[in-house]
């Protein structure tokens, strides 16, 4: 077994630049419940036998997707104060046999809760989980539940929602791009809340929604250009890396705007980027890592947006000044509407039923 022992725990709560879900898009809904994030978990020597692990597809220290995962098991390390020897970080995990060996592997060695960074282990775990019932088998995304396996699927499309109320409200082309990386949840229901919000505050809200090749700068970038030459006046890139090249293409036109996703973009475009659309993954790990210790996690879904501050939206407060009263006022209503569970956005299972373009 390949581990990664962290060499600091300190600040272990990172925001990454990637949301949660990975596998298909059209897996069907499975049932659903929210977990709180405060769980009032057990504490002292109830931890000193507990060993946790994740497995990631790639690097842990990619700045993305795959660095989410290994942030999230150093959070709850850290919270916690675990030995480096109660926890594992399994890299480059890219064949199924591979996966369940790493799972089979912990399960055995009497692992409490085995994370997979992706929906994809979700199937690799299915088997593996029915050997071992007294250790939990969680993804990131997926759509298998079962009795001591679930998803836990941070809810991106939320923070998007919001950015769309603000893009709605002040475009002067009813024109909209949305730039996903990749046709993956993570990637599409993002732009799928954008679209939602957008369009909930202007009927006339058209849509260009481009979904690149691959997540690089380049690309982003004339992406970017092409939709704003198109008549786009406001930007929407979840791409990774890529999402960068597009903040610089928004940079170099005037009169447009964008939002960051997944990171702090505004040093790109001060006086461009309106704000961010911020996922806290580690707090996630740590919130399901809470309703497992509590004897909370049930075996489904287990949902976390913004009512559990798992997903935020970021003002550039210098900018947000400059904004007209009411599209900041209805942009923070949307905030807590969202909160509190008066705007219903469609989860990534809803959108993988009918296709994320249906919505746009």
């Amino acid at each position: 077994m390949k581990k990664l022992i962290p060499l600091f725990l300190a600040g272990a709560m990172l925001l990454s630049v990637t949301a949660c879900g990975g596998g298909s898009s059209s897996t069907p809904a499975p049932a659903g419940s929210k977990a709180p994030v405060e769980s009032q978990a057990p504490a002292g020597d109830d931890y000193a036998d507990i060993k946790i692990g994740v497995m990631l597809s790639g690097p842990p220290t990619d700045g993305g997707y795959c660095q989410q995962g290994a942030d999230g098991v150093r959070a709850i390390q850290a919270k916690y104060n675990l030995d480096d020897s109660q926890v594992a970080i399994i890299d480059s995990i890219t064949t199924a046999d591979a996966a369940r060996a790493e799972a089979e592997n912990m399960a055995a060695e009497g692992y409490k809760v085995v994370f997979g960074q992706g929906g994809e282990f979700a199937e690799y775990f299915k088997e593996v989980a029915q050997d071992y019932p007294d250790t939990w088998f969680v993804t990131n995304g997926g759509s298998v539940t079962a009795a001591n396996q679930f998803p836990m699927c941070m809810s991106t499309e939320e923070g998007g929602y919001v950015c769309g109320v603000i893009a709605g409200m002040m475009t002067k082309t009813n024109t909209i791009g949305i730039i996903p990386g990749g046709d993956w949840p993570s990637f599409t229901k993002p732009g799928v809340g954008f679209a939602l919000g957008a369009k909930s505050v202007n009927d006339k809200i058209v849509v260009k929604n481009t979904v690149l090749s691959a997540t690089n700068t380049n690309e982003a970038y004339e992406t970017a250009l092409n939709q704003i030459q198109s008549g786009a006046d406001f930007i929407f890139p979840n791409a990774n890396e890529g999402t960068s090249g597009a903040i610089k293409a928004v940079s170099e036109s005037d009169g447009v705007y964008a939002f960051g996703v997944f990171g702090d973009y505004i040093s790109g475009a001060p006086n461009q980027v309106i704000g961010n659309s911020m996922v806290d993954a580690p707090g996630a790990y740590v919130a399901v890592f809470d309703a497992i210790m509590a004897g909370e996690a049930t075996g489904d879904v287990m949902f976390l947006g913004m009512g559990d501050g798992i997903v935020s939206f970021q003002w550039n407060e210098d900018l947000k000044a400059t904004l007209p009263a009411e599209v900041v006022s209805a942009a923070e209503q949307a905030i807590e509407d969202i909160k509190a569970g008066k705007i219903d956005i469609p989860n990534e299972y809803e959108i993988g039923e009918v296709g994320a373009e249906s919505f746009f």
